[in-house]
């Protein structure tokens, strides 16, 4: 299946560059020079083009048999009227509760200020890994183990991740991984549950 989309980063000296889809939610797509279906004019940032999608050894979206389009092949809409600002998605309202329900059980001396002060540290270093990965997904470079991006939301820095995800527009399309992010998400509460109960005997 064919998509289009509009070359939002070229870099001429190197040949490569990223495509953003015109569907917003997709991430972008590598490009290199070769991948061209016929020779012609160099690309140049915000050309309309159309291509091929598949997943490189790399595990990141590339392009292939590349055209370029004319503005009536796009199949642009024309622009609609700006859409009122959403309301917080579901996400966004539990990880808010995430912490405020965190902050009571320190003030109620029922969680150790230790503990929250962790899962802020895990928060920081789940979105800087993301980060890492996400460019290293563009450039070629090694990439982040997965099992690292899961252990980090599993002490508590999956809100930082689902902040990556939506922000950096990184592992939103990866099923298994998706799925695995949300049971981490699942075995922390119930870690958290743990600590907080009578059955934990350790001193924090």
């Amino acid at each position: 299946m064919r998509d289009q989309g509009r070359l939002v980063e070229w870099f001429d000296d190197k040949g490569y560059g990223f495509i953003q889809p015109n569907d917003t939610n997709k991430e972008r797509v590598f490009l290199h020079i070769k991948d061209f279906a016929r020779p012609g004019p160099r690309p140049i940032v915000g050309c309309a083009l159309e291509y091929m999608v598949l997943l490189d050894g790399q595990g990141r979206f590339r392009a292939q048999q590349v055209t370029y389009l004319k503005a009536s092949q796009t199949g642009l809409k024309p622009k609609a009227k700006p859409i009122p600002p959403q309301k917080h998605s579901v996400m966004q309202l539990a990880c808010m509760a995430y912490f405020v329900v965190l902050a009571v059980l320190v003030i109620a001396g029922l969680l150790s200020g230790l503990v929250l002060l962790l899962i802020c540290l895990m928060n920081a270093a789940s979105y800087w890994f993301y980060a890492q990965d996400k460019e290293a997904a563009q450039l070629g470079g090694r990439r982040v183990p997965e099992q690292t991006l899961h252990i980090l939301a599993f002490l508590g820095g999956w809100p930082a991740a689902w902040l990556a995800q939506q922000k950096l527009r990184h592992k939103t399309q990866k099923q298994p991984f998706r799925k695995v992010y949300f049971c981490t998400i699942a075995l922390n509460l119930l870690l958290i549950l743990w600590l907080i109960s009578p059955l934990n005997s350790l001193p924090i």
